[in-house]
């Protein structure tokens, strides 16, 4: 066994022993396992940070860049707004779970539309989008499992053990196993990214901004846009930014956090750390993706572009320890992606539409069942090996990007109505669908999640002016502005 599996094992052991002291501490309901209980500033700034990164981070960003060149930059646009967002609309969805008992968006959904059709649409269309997302994580798994054993474990191996590892971390300790675990996680990768990141540039060049000359000087076509295969125009790099960094605040892993806060206080904390975190760990990326098109311009596979420059440049064990970085990103994405996953199992279908008069024990034991299967049905869908990581990303925000408009405006629009909910829902989903896997076309350039995402925002505009609003939405949205403005 290499020094690389030793020190991987190691990190997984470590893991499992903060998921079994989270499940210690947890008080076996189904609200400590859906929320916490109430989270800190520093945990739910990390688990929050953490679930937002993935193995995207570590794999799919240099590997965009490697590939595309500067536009990759977008994404320090969906680093900084997220962080405003927490803010600005957890905090609303914080205080309707206190005030009205949610603990999901597909519940507060349900409720202030007084429609289980639009709560099923949410429950639906996030899980759906979900398995992918939570499949990217094993891809990126697979890859770093494959390149630290010298190819020893297969990708097979590598994906299944990753679900392995995943069930049990969420199947012990809910909500607060898998926060605690996210901020070990959180630390260990934003070290690990930028320093394995400094150290692979080091190595090859006396400086970054000699790193940066010479890859200019050998491909300048990664410094333009849209880069040298033509991908990142202002179109696609538009879409990227909008569609990424609102489809993420819908998915279920993110949207929980808003209702885990222990205070506003922390909240708002939680809002400023997570922006600063989420942009300043990308600081390097760039850096990496060019020298990488420079120091091995023939590699197969552009996503494993950062393992494999660690393996070549740096010792094996420090690459090891770096590479465990990138196994926590998967990770702290993969275990909340499952949590969520199980939460809205129970929470938002089995209680509401299979056994309303379900104890809370009940609830808890369905909700760790449900573990099992969104584990097995992702495991199977990352086993057939979809496409790069990039490609997986924004394909999944697409299809959470149409619920937009439908979340947002329950929170401050009087006029807001369930019938403005379900056929803006229903028809962007059909564009999306429509226009990538069919006709498989951009018009104008803007990608299908955008093009879903703004008919979606018009028709709910459109059909919330000419439809009656329940009193329900009024009296939520009454409720909000009284707290914030009192």
């Amino acid at each position: 066994m290499n020094v690389g599996m030793i020190i991987l094992i190691c990190y997984m052991a470590v893991l499992l022993g903060i998921a079994v002291y989270a499940s210690r501490r947890d008080k076996k309901n189904i609200k400590d396992f859906a929320t916490g209980g109430g989270l800190g500033i520093f945990v739910l700034t990390l688990t929050f940070s953490a679930t937002y990164h993935s193995a995207y981070a570590f794999m799919g960003a240099g590997g965009f860049v490697y590939t595309n060149g500067i536009g990759w930059w977008v994404n320090g646009l969906w680093t900084v707004l997220p962080g405003v967002l927490f803010w600005i609309w957890g905090r609303r969805l914080w205080f309707m779970g206190k005030k009205f008992g949610y603990m999901s968006v597909a519940d507060y959904a349900a409720d202030v539309y007084q429609s289980n059709a639009v709560g099923i649409l949410v429950t639906a269309i996030t899980m759906v989008f979900t398995i992918p997302y939570v499949a990217m994580q094993a891809i990126g798994c697979s890859y770093i499992f494959t390149a630290i054993s010298g190819g020893k474990l297969s990708y097979t191996v590598g994906a299944v053990l990753f679900f392995v590892i995943m069930i049990i971390l969420v199947w012990l300790g809910g909500m607060k196993g898998v926060a605690i675990t996210d901020a070990a996680q959180g630390v260990f990768m934003f070290v690990g990214l930028l320093g394995g990141s400094l150290w692979v540039i080091l190595a090859n060049f006396p400086s970054v901004s000699a790193a940066f000359a010479a890859a200019f000087e050998n491909c300048p076509a990664l410094f333009t846009m849209p880069g040298p295969n033509g991908l990142v125009t202002f179109q696609d790099w538009l879409s990227r930014w909008l569609v990424i960094t609102f489809g993420m605040m819908m998915f279920p892993q993110v949207s929980l956090r808003f209702f885990a806060g222990r205070s506003l206080r922390v909240m708002k904390w939680s809002a400023v750390f997570s922006s600063i975190y989420l942009t300043y760990i990308y600081v390097l990326t760039p850096c990496v993706g060019f020298i990488g098109r420079l120091l091995m311009p023939e590699l197969a596979a552009a996503d494993t572009i950062f393992p494999e420059l660690l393996l070549k440049y740096t010792p094996t064990a420090f690459a090891a320890l770096v590479i465990s970085g990138a196994l926590a990103a998967a990770m702290s994405t993969g275990d909340s992606q499952l949590h969520a996953s199980a939460a809205m199992i129970s929470t938002d279908v089995y209680k509401k539409y299979i056994n309303p008069n379900a104890s809370e024990k009940k609830q808890y034991s369905v909700a760790r069942a449900g573990v099992l299967v969104v584990g097995l049905i992702s495991v199977i869908f990352a086993l057939i090996r979809p496409g790069m990581l990039s490609d997986l990303l924004n394909l999944a925000n697409s299809g959470v990007g149409v619920l937009v408009p439908t979340i947002v405006g329950g929170m401050y629009w009087k006029r807001a109505t369930k019938q403005a909910a379900i056929l803006s829902t229903v028809v962007g989903e059909v564009l999306m669908v429509l226009f990538t896997f069919i006709l498989k076309v951009s018009p104008l350039g803007f990608s299908a999640g955008l093009w879903a995402m703004a008919l979606s925002a018009v028709l709910y505009l459109a059909v919330c002016l000419v439809t009656t609003p329940g009193a329900r939405v009024g009296r939520v949205v009454d409720a909000i502005n009284e707290f914030f403005h009192s």
